[in-house]
């Protein structure tokens, strides 16, 4: 499968917004629907419990909500998740339900975003009409050093996040935040960090912001070997791939790591340099998944030729730097 460039990709982006229990995601999800740039939006929550109450605050602002009750997306109701979606989906375009432009899918307070990524990413009914979206994790100002520090469940989720939200920062001090946000830079590097109070909540656009913007943050001028370590044995680093590749050689060496690694791989993005081309391909894989490659327009500013950041347990940069010669061991 050759790269296709996003310009092409008309499908409908599934955002996941995901956080520990009590750090805001739906107070920050209602305000986020207040704004004219998601008011086509389907909004699907998930609550673990018999009696769902979240839903009911959402629909204050938006009336396409759906309830996914009784379980826990990451594990229970994933197939809830995908019927709903491929339902979502028909009924707009038979013209039952309002078209919609993006998803955004609330989780459980202790949901792992890594396995709904995965069934955006995988699942056949979907893969035509939806695309992987943005993983938004919000972090309790108060409460979210404690919870990244002794919840796995909350160290995950910050991993995994393309963008970090802090909220309630209006409640503590700078240096609490400060604080705050060099734990979340230990567990992912690379995620773009907001902060959000009562009266100054981050945009739609600075929340989903990606494409051309994305770049691994971590790396600067004199630090191409970025790496963070948390307690849970969550670490992340980067890589440079400074040389040309050709894709298949790439896809075969990703899928066979994936293959064997799976499991400690909890997520790579990067940017590659392909054989001939000057643009950037995107390098998307969750576990297991690997996501369908697509150009971006150019290289972000500041950007490395060719880089990937992985976020993995129980994995060193040293194995992937040492697997990496394969990709190029057999070109003529």
């Amino acid at each position: 499968m050759q790269p296709a460039a996003p310009s092409l990709d008309a499908r409908i982006p599934v955002h996941v917004l995901t956080g520990f229990l009590g750090s805001g995601k739906t107070t920050f999800l209602r305000h986020l629907l207040g704004e004219p740039g998601l008011a086509e939006t389907a909004v699907i929550i998930n609550e673990f419990g018999e009696i769902g109450l979240d839903h009911l605050l959402v629909r204050e602002v938006t009336e396409d909500v759906v309830l996914l009750s009784s379980g826990c997306l990451c594990c229970a109701v994933r197939d809830d998740l995908v019927s709903t979606l491929a339902e979502l989906l028909a009924m707009a375009r038979c013209g039952a339900v309002t078209p919609f432009r993006q998803v955004v899918v609330e989780t459980t307070g202790l949901a792992d975003p890594a396995p709904i990524i995965q069934v955006v990413m995988s699942a056949p009914e979907l893969l035509h009409g939806y695309r992987a979206g943005s993983i938004i994790t919000t972090v309790d100002g108060v409460s979210g050093l404690n919870s990244i520090r002794n919840f796995a469940e909350a160290a995950q989720q910050v991993a995994l996040a393309d963008c970090v939200v802090v909220t309630k920062s209006d409640l503590v001090e700078r240096w609490q935040l400060d604080t705050l946000e060099l734990d979340v830079a230990k567990v992912n590097p690379s995620v773009r960090s907001l902060t959000s109070s009562k009266h100054a909540m981050p945009s739609a656009a600075d929340v989903l912001a990606h494409g051309e913007d994305w770049k691994p943050h971590s790396l600067g001028a004199h630090d191409r070997a970025a790496r963070g370590v948390h307690s849970h044995g969550i670490e992340t680093f980067t890589v440079e791939v400074t040389r040309e590749v050709e894709w298949p050689a790439f896809v075969d060496w990703l899928e066979l790591l994936l293959a064997a690694r799976g499991q400690s791989i909890l997520r790579v993005k990067g940017l590659l340099q392909l054989e001939g081309d000057e643009r950037p391909v995107v390098v998307h894989g969750v576990q297991h998944v690997v996501y369908p490659p697509e150009y971006l327009p150019r290289w972000p500013e500041g950007s490395p030729r060719g880089w990937l950041v992985f976020i993995a347990r129980n994995l060193t940069r040293t194995t992937i730097e040492n697997s990496l010669p394969s990709i190029f061991a057999c070109r003529h």
